[in-house]
């Protein structure tokens, strides 16, 4: 039986393969290093993959798993036996993270589907099995898993009692660092906001900007300023980077994203 800790490590693991499942092309690649991360950080996880990996050879079982077709695209079929599809999809999450595998141009050779996205079909065709795998090896049903919310309830109520006895210590014993940290990053949030903005109102009237592009370019500012809201500087630092390589084709707002590169360059400097 997994112990509390082992059990919230195993479903962060979970929660991240759940992100990138539901989540956008466009962020995959990060969602990707955080699911690898938290393999990393779970012992049992990645005992688990490792005792798979002993009898296990990845280029047979890729190679078996592409279907390509000379006049249909291509497809990939997972293996049924859970003790492959958990080595596989590690090492194609790691050769993707890694640069080995070209993930658009895979995703384009095998996920191409008349009903959903490429990346949608890659999520459902390998990220979904992986994660029933992990659930079945480790015992977890989401549809009972009261045990993991009353951790987890137990876990944030402990957060919050910690929060208020930090912050009584704070009110008795101010402290001017903290203070500074703070204030920049509040003048970081609230610069990124302002630029962000100006980019949403900008792409309304940017008529020469397709459909597609358009939607992810919306879909990652809403991202940024749901980071200015929260305060959540990493996540944020991650989008600006990433709007350098989306927004590359949007002239318009060329200007634009040189200021919110500008801001998070002025925020990481002193």
């Amino acid at each position: 039986m997994l112990t509390d800790k082992a059990l919230k490590d195993v479903r962060a693991c979970l929660a991240s393969c759940d992100e990138l499942i539901n989540g956008r092309f466009i962020f995959a690649e990060n969602i990707i290093s955080k699911i690898l991360q938290n393999i990393s950080d779970s012992p049992e996880i990645y005992g688990l993959i490792a005792e798979c990996m002993k009898n296990f050879n990845f280029d047979r079982e890729f190679n078996r798993a592409k279907v390509k077709l000379p006049t249909k695209d291509g497809y990939f079929i997972m293996p049924e036996s859970k003790a492959i599809v958990l080595p596989l999809v590690f090492c194609i999450l790691v050769d993707i993270r890694d640069k080995k595998i070209n993930f658009h141009e895979f995703l384009k050779n095998y996920f191409t589907s008349e009903n959903i996205s490429e990346f949608e079909n890659f999520a459902q065709t390998l990220i979904l099995p992986f994660k029933n795998a992990i659930m079945y090896c480790f015992d977890i049903d989401e549809n009972k898993s009261e045990t993991v919310k009353n951790l987890e309830e137990e876990g944030d109520k402990q957060a919050e009692n910690n929060e208020e006895q930090l912050q009584d210590v704070k009110e008795e014993e101010p402290n001017k660092e903290d203070e500074e940290v703070n204030q920049k990053v509040d003048w970081f949030t609230s610069g990124v906001s302002i630029v962000a903005k100006q980019m949403m109102d900008e792409l309304q009237f940017d008529k020469k900007v397709q459909s597609e592009l358009k939607s992810d370019a919306l879909y990652l500012l809403n991202a940024i300023l749901n980071c200015c809201e929260k305060k959540d500087t990493n996540n944020l630092s991650a989008y600006i980077v990433a709007v350098e390589y989306v927004f590359k084709p949007i002239k318009s707002l060329k200007f634009l994203t040189k200021e919110l590169k500008a801001k998070l360059i002025e925020f990481y400097q002193d």
